[in-house]
C-alpha cells in the first residue's frame, strides 16, 4: 500500500485546499501521486469529455520546474490526455507538500492538440494585482514554453510519457 501525502493547494489570494494523495514515488527531482480528482467543472475537449468527476489523476510534481503534469485516466482507466498546472516550484517536507497555483492550466491531448485554461482567471488575477508582475511573465513564459514542447513533439518528459501505472485510491 502506498504511502498518504497531503497536498496543500494555495489558490491566491488566499484559497487553500487539502488534498490526501497516494505517493507512487519520490526523489530529490520528481513527487508522483495519484488521487480521484473532482474538478470545478469537466473539461470538453473536441467534444469528448477528457476531465470530469472521480476521473483518476498520476500527478508529476518536479522540484524545481513551474508546471505539474496530471496523467488523466476516465472511469474506464482509459488515458484521456495531460493536464498541466502552471505553478510555482513545489515546497515540501516528509508528508506534505505544498504547491501555489498561478491561474493558467493547459490540457494537452494523446493526439497533441491542446487548449488553454482558466486564462480568464489569470487575467483577473493579474488585474487585481495578486500576482506580481514577475510571477505574471514567469507564468506566461511557462505556458508558452509547454506549448511550444507540445507542438514540437518534446512534452511530455519522458517519465511522465512512460508512466502508466494506476494505483487505487
Amino acid at each position: 500500500m502506498s504511502d498518504i501525502i497531503t497536498l496543500t493547494y494555495k489558490r491566491l489570494p488566499d484559497r487553500i485546499n487539502y488534498f490526501e494523495q497516494a505517493l507512487l514515488f519520490e526523489n530529490s527531482d520528481i513527487i508522483i501521486t495519484t488521487q480521484k480528482i473532482s474538478p470545478s467543472s469537466p473539461i470538453i475537449f473536441n467534444g469528448k469529455e477528457v476531465l470530469a468527476d472521480n476521473y483518476t489523476a498520476i500527478w508529476f510534481v518536479f522540484t524545481d520546474l513551474w508546471y505539474d503534469i496530471g496523467k488523466i485516466f476516465n472511469l474506464e482507466n482509459e488515458w484521456t490526455g495531460y493536464y498541466c498546472d502552471i505553478i510555482m516550484p513545489v515546497t515540501r517536507n516528509e508528508t506534505k507538500f505544498e504547491i501555489v497555483d498561478l491561474f493558467l492550466d493547459l490540457w494537452v491531448s494523446p493526439e497533441g492538440g491542446y487548449a488553454i485554461q482558466d486564462e480568464d482567471e489569470f487575467e483577473e488575477a493579474v488585474i487585481n494585482g495578486v500576482i506580481s508582475q514577475d510571477i505574471t511573465n514567469k507564468a506566461r513564459t511557462t505556458l508558452d514554453n509547454l506549448i511550444d514542447d507540445v507542438i514540437d513533439g518534446r512534452f511530455p518528459p519522458k517519465i511522465v510519457k512512460d508512466y502508466n501505472s494506476i494505483t487505487s485510491f
